[in-house]
């Protein structure tokens, strides 16, 4: 067997992880429906829940980067909830 290169490393200063995507829905219900999706995942499927998780949150982060708080949100930290919400695995 061949060795394999090692995998490219993002030059992000802060990369993906499953805690950043976490910490960044902030909203209970987006947290529980992507540990749902990702825990019930089928092994070959992972990364791609991960990978739709990762642009839901991404969307989340250039939203609330974008849009100034309002007087309705806590300092800020309430996040503006994109519509784009990957399907949960079943």
């Amino acid at each position: 067997m061949t060795p394999q290169p090692p995998a490219t490393r993002t030059t992000e200063p802060n990369p993906w992880t499953i805690a950043r995507i976490h910490d960044t829905l902030t909203s209970p219900v987006l947290i529980r429906h992507f540990l749902l999706d990702l825990t019930h995942a089928p092994a070959h499927e992972v990364m791609n829940v991960f990978a739709a998780w990762q642009r839901v949150a991404a969307t989340i982060e250039a939203n609330n980067a974008a849009t100034p708080p309002t007087a309705g949100q806590r300092d800020g930290l309430t996040p503006q909830i994109p519509d784009i919400v990957p399907p949960t695995w079943q």
